[in-house]
């Protein structure tokens, strides 16, 4: 609280809340702003369309993120600072990036918990303790059906979170951000667009792992066909 305040009166000191130092620090952080945006738009597109694909890097990048706030926690409450503190925020988010890079599935029910838990926050609010059990609870079950049925699961969380950053991000940068609605027909468009996608994608590939398994079982079939006819003719031979 003490450092907020320096910085207010620093702020104020210096030109105040209209004066040049102001308009320089928001001209900053509107480019930084839009940049994220940019950004935000890009990695939305990637996952709304090539989600399922990039499960397992999506879910790397989740363990990196957790991680690190893992580790400044734990660090914080050990009280402990200095290279100490930078070498358990790295090695608890190379961790956990390692391990739901492997365990994807554990990274996709994140996925599912993160986003129905923020959506639902968003929507019906944070100030009733049912709201907050009723999204809790929603939360872990869609997470583990999504787990059950990675594949589907997958396609559907990564298209709907990807819709949602690209679409949100795309308006904030059309400059529609007075109508929220537009946005959220933009990300809702999206997304459903990213799930069928995403589903032809999926089903593509497995007509073609169908059709590889297909051609591996009729060439086995006839190899064991020629064994069995030139095993006939051999029991022939030994007959004659």
């Amino acid at each position: 609280m003490d450092n907020l305040q320096n910085v207010k009166e620093l702020i104020g000191t210096i030109g105040g809340s209209d004066g040049p130092t102001a308009v320089f620090v928001a001209g900053k952080l509107g480019k930084l702003g839009m940049g994220v945006t940019i950004a935000s738009v890009i990695m939305g597109v990637l996952f709304c369309f090539l989600g399922f694909k990039l499960i397992k890097v999506i879910s790397a990048l989740m363990g990196l993120g957790i991680g690190v706030a893992a580790g400044a926690v734990i660090s914080s409450i050990a009280g402990i600072d200095g290279i100490t503190r930078i070498i358990i925020i790295f090695a608890s988010a190379v961790f956990l990036a390692a391990l739901l890079f492997f365990l994807h599935r554990v990274g996709i029910f994140l996925m599912v918990f993160i986003t129905v838990v923020s959506g639902m926050f968003v929507f019906v609010g944070t100030g009733e303790k049912t709201y907050v059990i009723a999204a809790l609870g929603a939360a872990v079950v869609l997470g583990i059906i999504a787990m059950i049925f990675s594949e589907p699961g997958a396609i559907i969380i990564t298209a709907l979170t990807g819709g949602v950053s690209a679409g949100t991000g795309i308006a904030s940068l059309a400059g529609l951000t007075d109508n929220k609605f537009i946005g959220l027909g933009i990300a809702g468009g999206l997304a459903v667009f990213g799930i069928v996608v995403q589903f032809l994608l999926h089903s593509k590939k497995a007509g073609k792992k169908e059709k590889e398994l297909k051609g591996k079982t009729k060439k086995k079939d006839s190899m064991e066909s020629e064994v069995e006819k030139a095993r006939m003719l051999l029991d022939d031979e030994e007959e004659e």
